[in-house]
Order: C-alpha cells, then sequence, then structure tokens
C-alpha cells in the first residue's frame, strides 16, 4: 500500500523501520561483594541473578560504502559484527546459536534482522530468509527472534534501547517476561548495533 506504507528509501517502506521514540534506562553496576550482600538482604542466591555470561564488541568503518568495500571477499557482509559475536559466545562458553533459547536483535530496520540471523550463525550466510519462511524464528519456533516485538513493535529510544534488550533477556532468563516469555528459556543472545552497523555489542545471558 503506497499510502499507508510508502518506500522510505530502496526496498525500505515505512513499516520497515523503526520509530525513534522516547525513553530513558539506567545501569547500576556493582562488585561481586556488593552484589553478594544485596542478595543476602534480599534472600536470594547469586547463582539465581541473570548476568552477562559473554559479551563482544567491535567497531567498523563509519561509512556503509566503505564497509560493504572492506567485506568484497569475506562471506560475512559485515565480518566485525560476526567477530563480535562469536566473541560473545567464546567468553560464555557457548559453542553457537543451538545453545541459546532466543535472541533479542537491534532490529531498527526489517533488514536488520536479516543481518542477525546470519552474523548469529543460524543460518549460512545468505540464508537468512530459509529462518524466516521455515517459522525457526517465530515466538513458538526452535530459536525465538525478538519475542519483546522488537525495535519495530516496540519503538526505538537511542540508547536506551541496549538496555532496554538486556533487561529482556534477564527477563526471559528468569522466566519473569509475562506474555511474552520463552518457555524454560536459560540463555538469551543479545545484539545491539550503532549507525550502520559501525559499532556493534554482542552478549550472552543467562543465570
Amino acid at each position: 500500500d503506497d499510502i499507508q506504507n510508502p518506500v522510505v528509501a530502496g526496498w525500505l517502506r515505512r513499516q520497515d523501520c523503526s520509530r525513534i521514540t522516547d525513553g530513558s534506562a539506567a545501569v547500576i553496576l556493582a562488585s561481586r561483594r556488593y552484589a553478594a550482600s544485596w542478595a543476602r538482604h534480599h534472600k536470594v542466591s547469586l547463582d539465581s541473578v541473570p548476568r552477562i555470561l559473554g559479551w563482544g564488541h567491535r567497531t567498523g568503518t563509519m561509512l556503509l560504502e566503505d564497509k560493504f568495500a572492506a567485506s568484497a571477499e569475506d562471506e560475512y557482509v559485515f565480518p566485525h559484527l560476526r567477530r563480535a559475536i562469536l566473541d560473545a559466545y567464546d567468553r560464555a562458553g557457548c559453542s553457537g546459536p543451538t545453545e541459546l533459547d532466543l535472541v533479542e536483535t537491534h532490529d531498527c530496520f526489517s533488514v536488520s534482522e536479516y543481518a542477525a540471523i546470519d552474523h548469529f550463525g543460524i543460518t549460512p550466510p545468505g540464508k537468512s530468509w530459509q529462518a524466516i519462511e521455515d517459522g525457526v524464528v517465530d515466538h513458538d519456533g526452535g530459536l525465538p527472534i525478538n519475542p519483546s516485538g522488537g525495535l519495530l513493535g516496540l519503538g526505538h529510544p537511542v540508547g536506551a534501547t541496549g538496555v532496554r534488550m538486556l533487561l529482556d533477556g534477564a527477563r526471559q532468563v528468569t522466566g519473569t517476561a509475562g506474555e511474552y516469555q520463552v518457555p524454560n528459556a536459560r540463555k538469551a543472545g543479545l545484539l545491539n548495533i550503532g549507525g550502520s552497523a559501525t559499532t556493534v555489542a554482542a552478549f550472552v545471558v543467562g543465570t
């Protein structure tokens, strides 16, 4: 529908693009000693508190065309994004997406989810459409992506989005995600990007 869903650029239409929305978030970093004290005070085991099991952060060149030129001979469109995810897997002692129960990814545009599917290793490079066609990434699929609704569904408070994703991961692995809970979720993969994948951060969250 060219009226309700007009072309924005290239193949992207309005409904392929997340809305920039208002929002705020904060993260409190604590030493293990303080966290243990907090857990005792709240009568919970620190081992039951969700935590970042693995992380990866990489940066690429600023311009998208430069990224494409740099990856012309690589099987991945964004090799630095793939390396960030592999770093998170390695630090978490995770062999790959088969050990994840869900993924929350930065789908600022619908094409961003396609890139995430490839770069998480859910499909071989260039085959992300297959995971969508086969229902793998549906809420009741083998590896749900964005059960929260993602940026396209929730909106995108720039700067707060990454913290929101970490919170969603923590809720999922503790069974407190409510109506969008993935049953028996124990490990969540998270991917946040800035710009045209200029800066990328990947996490594995679990208990």
